[in-house]
């Protein structure tokens, strides 16, 4: 499937995107998160690196490798495990964690699409680790009010009284006054308006002949076919 690339890449080239634009995000990240979640599935690994733009413009979630299946209830997860800066605060109790761990780390995704940085970023992984398990959450002005008490509600250190911890789980956040004006059929049918990324197509003649051949029989593997001769 060809794309624009991960979201990582978007935020660290246009610094950071306007809240409609990272509402969209958010919204078809946040479906694909329940999704999982009613399979019993939690992701721990949400990250923008680990969303990935589509060529219509669409989030879709990558790298599964740190998945847990079997998370249902009051069942926790044990291991620790998550990128540095993408660690929720109950990771390093290692009292074990729950499908409310994703909802911290979109809390986290949403704050670095809005603000172009994680929460409680530091350079120095200690300090880092001091400030994800007790710093203050810093919230720029220029977030707006709905968009900042979203934040709050998802970066809750406590896993049992941050947003979506409950029974209703992905539809508690959905109710958000932030997400008030995306229509969530649309955000599940990939109906949402955002926008196409621009896909620089390969020139012709771009990678040398020399390093596949000419693409003559002599060059053929028994077996083997080029599926396309437009497809190198």
């Amino acid at each position: 499937m060809t794309g624009s690339g991960d979201l990582g890449k978007i935020v660290i080239k246009e610094g950071r995107l306007t809240e409609p634009r990272a509402k969209m995000y958010a919204a078809e990240i946040l479906i694909a998160l329940e999704d999982l979640h009613k399979r019993d599935i939690i992701f721990r690994d949400l990250k923008p690196d680990n969303v990935v733009i589509d060529e219509e413009g669409h989030a879709l979630l990558t790298d599964f490798g740190l998945s847990k299946e079997g998370i249902a209830g009051a069942e926790m997860a044990q291991s620790f495990c998550g990128s540095v800066a993408y660690l929720a605060p109950e990771m390093f109790k290692k009292s074990g964690h729950g499908k409310s761990v994703d909802w911290y780390l979109l809390g986290v995704i949403i704050y670095e699409m809005l603000v172009g940085m994680p929460p409680y970023f530091s350079k120095d992984r200690d300090q880092l680790f001091k400030n994800i398990k007790g710093g203050p959450l810093k919230l720029p002005l220029f977030l707006s009010q709905s968009a900042r008490n979203l934040i709050i509600a998802l970066l809750n250190r406590d896993p049992h009284k941050r947003l979506g911890a409950g029974k209703e789980d992905a539809n508690a956040i959905k109710k958000h006054p932030w997400f008030s004006d995306i229509n969530w059929t649309d955000a599940r049918n990939r109906k949402l308006k955002v926008p196409v990324p621009k896909i620089k197509p390969i020139p012709e003649g771009y990678i040398s002949p020399e390093i596949f051949g000419d693409r003559n029989d002599n060059n053929k593997v028994e077996g083997w076919e080029y599926a396309n001769k437009h497809v190198i």
